[in-house]
């Protein structure tokens, strides 16, 4: 599940092609790149958090230029797909010649590695829910056993054996839990 931050992050990663490809229709309209992506910035469908680093970009153009300004938005969102939409409107301002179909291309890869990460995350669903169960298995056992005889409890913390059993049974789930989150983890 995702959080707020994730969400954003995600949400951010998912509308950049659609800004490309806004930027590069712009350029072929005949816009100067920082007209451009002034331009593709006001689109209303744009995710909050993108149209607010977009407005902290654009106010930096007119003082630093659209080089600088990108710039340090890479380095203020950093993700892999921001540097690479920085490097590539960095590049259209400096190459001088016909962007767009390279800035459209970016965009293509960008949408594709896109929607290959969702479809991981969609796939791996099922084990990370059947991680989440073998996990709690242990645990909700040792609740119902202590729910069951109370002479549980007192086996487990009065008694050198139980003591062991139950520091045992904690570090194999707490090493359990961080194998499982290791092998789930689906980083972009």
């Amino acid at each position: 599940m995702l959080t707020g931050r994730g969400r954003r992050v995600t949400e951010v990663e998912a509308a950049l092609p659609d800004l490309l490809e806004r930027v590069a229709g712009e350029l072929r309209a005949g816009a100067g790149p920082p007209a451009a992506l002034r331009e593709a910035a006001g689109a209303a469908d744009l995710p909050v958090a993108l149209r607010a680093d977009l407005a902290r970009v654009l106010r930096r153009v007119q003082r630093d230029g659209l080089g600088p300004a990108v710039g340090a938005w890479a380095r203020e969102r950093p993700l892999p797909a921001v540097a690479a939409v920085a490097a590539a409107l960095d590049v259209a301002v400096g190459a001088g010649g016909p962007a767009a179909p390279a800035l459209e291309g970016l965009a293509a890869g960008l949408r594709d590695r896109h929607d290959v990460l969702a479809e991981v995350a969609a796939l791996s669903a099922q084990a990370r829910l059947s991680a989440v169960v073998v996990g709690a298995a242990p645990v909700v056992s040792l609740g119902l056993s202590l729910l069951c005889d109370r002479r549980v409890a007192a086996t487990l913390v009065a008694t050198g054996r139980g003591r062991a059993c139950l520091l045992t049974g904690v570090a194999l789930e707490a090493l359990a839990a961080a194998w499982m989150g290791r092998i789930l983890r689906c980083d972009g």
